[in-house]
């Protein structure tokens, strides 16, 4: 069965076979005209692909409307002679409208585009990459993407040969620089022991379209090159693994051959004791079931980067023995009376909010694990950047399923994106996963599947909840950015329900008076002095916040 996918630029020169000096005629040896390099790739006998491919791709120039140009003219004949040879091939137009074949910016706009709507659809099935026709620009650039991880697999990159350039090679051979970049290594090291849905998505600062989110990773970048401990916050499902991923392969605390499996681990899953032997190692013997040593994650991440992940879950008493290891990287294992040393760099995460955080940390510990800190936001304060990650989770999630080719119309994409776009998400990343998933369930249900109007409705419903469901902290910031923003409270009112407007607005008085009062504090001065009411309704506004009134 044929399921490759090939996607090649024209050859203008060679395109579908070679032409003479003059460029207009073929040329012929004996009497008849050289394959060019498309040809080759998917007829010549001695091709490895001669035979597999289903679908071809060809990207071509855009000629001026009503005008034929020598690239017209090659994309045309390719055409015909490809319809010719094998009626069954499937073959796309993806036409680019640049004005400068040369220029590698012009073209990586284009395929960086163009790209991940071809892996979207032809899911799971191997795009062969043909780097041989094309200007060196248009190869270089599809070489540097395949090479550098904007492509996701499975992909091949090749190069095709004439017959008197192979000399006893195949026509068609693998293409592979052997680039280690940091893009690259940054894919393949999310750590295995927290990965959840939203550590499929890949920060590409590339794609980034608000400031906010740029600053973010400015800072990110700054501090990776520190040896001191960083603390990400942020709601769950907001990227904070990734995010630390990120922190890691920009940085010089990385060892590259621990990248598949860093020292990384979710604290909410030991206990005390546990956690202190995962962290810290301990002899044989030390405790019932120490069977032999054991190395536990601080001498795993020395020269590297260690990450705790739901930091809020580490007990006080190892609280303290970090503490030691943070500041003098110095530990012992259990039941073990030599100081071990380890030259680590911490990433702290949580998900909780300050003041929860704050009572659950030692503060001597809590100042030492947040010298620096980044605040991942949730996606309703971005909104400018869901239809990207619309994009990548959809695919991420068609992949994971295994559900093969699974498409959806561009306009059906859209109308999600809009959706989610005024949605508050309280399960932010993962409230995409599930929109997909839905969706994908909806379009390959081989019963009844839906149409992709109503596959997206489908999908979206599965967020799409009261807004007691949307939780007691959310509602009231959903309803704020809603009136900064000037947008509707429409998404956040179900069918049928109602926002619960007392709670909203206690919400606002909590805030107001706990910021004014703690403002009043800082700057020596009562709270009347501030407002317009008395310290004591200030009082009543804080306490319902905890319920209290």
């Amino acid at each position: 069965m044929r399921r490759r996918v090939l996607i090649s630029w024209i050859a203008v020169n060679n395109d579908p076979f070679e032409r003479d000096r003059t460029g207009n005629a073929f040329r012929l040896v004996e009497g008849s005209p050289v394959p060019g390099p498309t040809l080759t790739l998917l007829f010549d006998a001695d091709s490895p692909y001669a035979g597999s491919i289903a679908d071809v791709v060809l990207l071509h120039s855009q000629p001026p409307e009503g005008q034929e140009t020598r690239q017209s003219r090659a994309f045309q004949q390719t055409v015909e002679e490809l319809r010719l040879r094998d009626p069954g091939l499937r073959i796309h137009s993806e036409p680019w409208e640049g004005d400068d074949p040369t220029d590698h910016v012009q073209l990586f706009d284009f395929l960086r585009e163009k790209l991940p709507t071809m892996r979207r659809k032809f899911a799971d099935r191997e795009l062969i990459l043909h780097v041989s026709p094309g200007t060196p620009s248009m190869q270089t650039v599809l070489v540097l993407m395949g090479e550098t991880g904007f492509i996701d697999p499975p992909f091949v990159l090749v190069k095709s040969y004439r017959k008197e350039e192979r000399n006893g090679r195949p026509a068609v051979v693998p293409v592979q620089l052997g680039i280690d970049s940091y893009y690259k290594a940054y894919r393949a090291a999310r750590p295995s022991e927290v990965s959840s849905e939203d550590a499929a998505v890949v920060w590409d600062p590339a794609r980034f379209k608000s400031s906010r989110m740029r600053e973010i990773f400015d800072e990110a970048r700054r501090f990776a090159q520190l040896n001191v401990p960083v603390l990400l916050l942020g709601e769950r499902g907001t990227g904070k693994t990734t995010l630390a991923g990120w922190i890691r392969s920009h940085s010089p605390y990385r060892v590259p051959d621990r990248d598949g499996h860093w020292p990384a681990v979710a604290c909410g899953q030991y206990n005390p004791e546990t956690m202190r032997a995962e962290l810290f190692g301990y002899k044989r013997g030390s405790f019932t079931g120490a069977l032999k040593d054991h190395e536990g994650l601080l001498a795993v991440a020395h020269k590297d980067t260690l990450f705790l992940d739901e930091i809020g879950d580490v007990g006080r008493d190892l609280q303290r023995l970090l503490i030691k290891a943070v500041e003098e990287k110095r530990y012992m294992r259990l039941g073990d009376d030599r100081q071990l040393t380890s030259d680590f760099r911490l990433i702290s995460a949580t998900n909780l909010p300050d003041e929860k955080l704050r009572e659950r940390l030692d503060p001597d510990f809590f100042d030492r694990i947040s010298m620096l800190t980044l605040r991942m936001p949730p996606l309703r304060e971005i909104p400018e950047e869901i239809s990207w990650l619309w994009e990548m989770v959809f695919a991420q999630a068609a992949h994971r399923a295994g559900s093969g080719r699974v498409r959806l119309p561009a306009s059906a994409h859209r109308a999600i994106v809009d959706q989610l776009s005024r949605h508050p998400l309280p399960g932010n990343l993962r409230d995409l996963f599930r929109v997909a998933y839905r969706t994908i369930a909806a379009r390959v249900d081989q019963h009844s599947p839906l149409s992709a109007a109503d596959a997206s409705e489908y999908g979206l419903a599965g967020v799409e909840g009261p807004p007691s469901e949307i939780g007691a902290d959310a509602l009231p910031k959903a309803v704020a950015l809603a009136f900064a923003e000037s947008t509707s409270l429409e998404p956040l009112v179900a069918s049928g329900e109602s926002i619960n407007t007392k709670a909203v607005e206690r919400a606002f008085k909590a805030y107001l008076a706990e910021e004014i009062r703690r403002i009043a504090k800082k700057r020596g001065v009562s709270s009347e002095s501030l407002c317009d009411v008395t310290d004591r309704a200030l009082r009543e506004w804080a306490a319902t916040r905890e319920g209290k009134k």
